[in-house]
């Protein structure tokens, strides 16, 4: 065999080598982690119509507080309230202001009369792909 045609046919193989390296890193680039957690407003609605889910899916102990007048306490599975008002795109109850901040593991939102001592404000976290309640004030003064 002439060297022209071993040069020629070994610069093929490499070629092919190339390319399908090449082609086995792009496949490999493409294969990313999709995450896909609970859909929060099958969540959402489950969360406020079971008690039982709802108090499994509060992570005690939570932060924020109940306060009352001159009664205050922090939150416990022991004085826990029932909470029926699902999170909603739009304020449904009148006099109140309303804000309401989602992403995708993160949902904030906020109930409040201006200067009136009453807000509640609730926060619920995408922790291993299952939506929690991580975060609830209540005050009422």
């Amino acid at each position: 065999m002439n060297c022209l045609k071993v040069v020629s046919i070994v610069a093929f193989l490499i070629l092919i080598s190339c390319q399908h390296k090449k082609q086995e890193s792009l496949s490999e680039s493409k294969k990313t982690t999709i995450v896909k957690g609970e859909n929060f407003d099958v969540f959402n609605s489950q969360f406020h119509s079971d008690s039982v889910f709802q108090i499994s899916r509060v992570d005690f102990p939570i932060d924020g507080i109940s306060v009352s007048g001159f009664d205050r306490h922090n939150w416990t599975k022991e004085n826990w309230k029932f909470i029926n008002v699902p999170v909603s795109e739009k304020n449904e109850i009148q006099n109140y202001e309303h804000s309401l901040v989602k992403s995708d593991t993160l949902i904030i939102e906020r109930f409040w009369i201006p200067d009136s001592g009453f807000e509640v404000e609730r926060q619920f976290k995408l922790i291993k792909n299952k939506w929690f309640l991580v975060y609830y004030n209540d005050i009422n003064l």
